[in-house]
């Protein structure tokens, strides 16, 4: 073979570029010097790098899925406190987060007092979903409420429930924090019943099930509601005091010793 018809490492990063393989444009070098060191045979090095360049399209593909959720704060359930909730069933926890809820397009309600870690587990659930690849996305259900108010009345109402159906889990979060007027409450009745089998809730709420009809306004839509979503449903009571409450009397108590320390110095 002439050296002329060897091709020059530049002509092979334009290659990879032209193929987008920026792992492999990136680390090629690395991995070659290693395999001569290791003396790694041809099959072994491409193999390296293609493992490489797989590895890293999928750890994009969940930040994209992360980023696209709209997580206001990232949770994960190694932050999770469980000694600050022992009456919260930890199995039934941990056999959501392995994510089999997805595929079976069942639902998630986790019922508690403000404060109480419900915000906490949806978010890091959602954020297991998106490490599994599947598509989330989190809202409060006020914001989604007046989302929808506000398509339908641009006249765009379908569209905006096409664009939510094609998330895998839509996750509503504080549901019963604020109350609806009737357009707001029907049309959430509606995004709800309309999911039904199709995708997986997450909802966090601060009311019983008894109590839904002061979200819908009407009991026999709440009795609807209730219904589809708890069919195929996880329920998880949270309760307890508002860990919050607990962190801000804490604090205070710690100031408080502070300042009896440095009066008694003094």
């Amino acid at each position: 073979m002439k050296k002329s018809d060897v091709l020059e490492p530049a002509h092979l990063v334009t290659d990879l570029q032209e193929l987008k393989l920026p792992a492999v444009v990136e680390h090629w070098e690395r991995l070659a010097a290693e395999a001569g060191r290791k003396r790694q045979s041809h099959a072994e090095y491409l193999a390296d790098l293609a493992h490489l360049e797989v590895t890293q399209r999928r750890e994009r593909r969940i930040q994209r899925r992360i980023l696209e959720a709209r997580f206001p704060i990232l949770k994960t359930l190694d932050g999770f406190d469980f000694a600050s909730q022992p009456t919260l069933d930890r199995e039934a926890v941990l056999e959501l987060f392995a994510c089999r809820f997805l595929e079976e397009k069942s639902n998630v309600v986790l019922v508690g007092e403000i404060g109480t870690g419900k915000t906490h587990l949806a978010i890091a659930l959602g954020v297991a979903a998106c490490q599994r690849e599947h598509r989330v996305y989190f809202t409060t259900a006020a914001e989604l409420t007046n989302t929808l108010v506000e398509a339908k009345q641009l006249g765009r109402l379908s569209r905006k429930l096409e664009q939510l159906a094609r998330f895998d889990v839509v996750i509503l979060d504080e549901l019963g924090y604020v109350p609806f007027d009737k357009v707001g409450a029907d049309l959430l009745f509606s995004f709800i019943t309309k999911g039904y089998e199709r995708k997986s809730l997450v909802i966090t709420t601060n009311l019983a099930f008894a109590r839904w009809s002061e979200v819908f306004l009407d009991a026999t839509a709440a009795a609807a509601v209730i219904d589809r979503i708890v069919h195929h449903a996880t329920i998880l009571k949270t309760e307890g005091e508002s860990y919050r409450l607990k962190d801000a009397k804490r604090s205070a108590r710690a100031k408080s010793k502070v300042a009896s320390a440095a009066a008694a110095s003094s």
